[in-house]
């Protein structure tokens, strides 16, 4: 007779996708509630969405990209992103001008005042992140950076 007193295979899987469901919508949700309770809504302290610093950071990351390369990376269409880009250049965050290489092609560049604006994110960030490690128990530390390395590859591989 099989033990009772443990739980099926199957039931235990269900029951801890269930909690893993509910962890990781609440560390979403958190996180989502952090950036408002930071006074700056869904626009950052620039007044940037978080798409928009994300297209700014893959411009930054690239020599001369076109803005179809830049769309790609940052997953919006190329539309999308040269109304991004559009907004940006009219804030003086980022410049475009016509590839010396091909001049049906536009690239984009991050200028000065986009640096600037990019470093000041960058630095509030990292001040974040500093407050959430320490709230980690040191014990816990080096286990917590495997997990979020794994967690990292695993939504890659989605």
């Amino acid at each position: 007779m099989p033990d009772e007193t443990h739980e099926p295979r199957a039931d235990r899987h269900g029951a801890e996708l269930e909690e893993f469901q509910r962890a990781w919508t609440e560390l979403i949700n958190a996180a989502i509630h952090a950036r408002f309770r930071g006074g700056h809504g869904p626009r950052g302290a620039e007044g940037l969405t978080l798409t928009q610093t994300l297209l700014m950071e893959a411009v930054r990351g690239m020599e001369a990209p076109s803005v179809g390369a830049v769309a790609q990376i940052v997953g919006v269409s190329s539309p999308s992103a040269t109304r991004m880009i559009q907004q940006l250049e009219r804030k003086g965050m980022l410049a475009r001008r016509r590839s010396e290489r091909d001049e049906r092609s536009t690239v984009v560049a991050v200028t000065e005042e986009g640096e600037r604006v990019l470093a000041s994110l960058r630095r509030e960030r990292e001040h974040k992140q500093r407050r959430l490690f320490e709230a980690i128990d040191p014990s816990l530390r080096p286990l917590f950076i495997t997990l979020l390395r794994d967690l990292r590859e695993a939504v890659d591989e989605i």
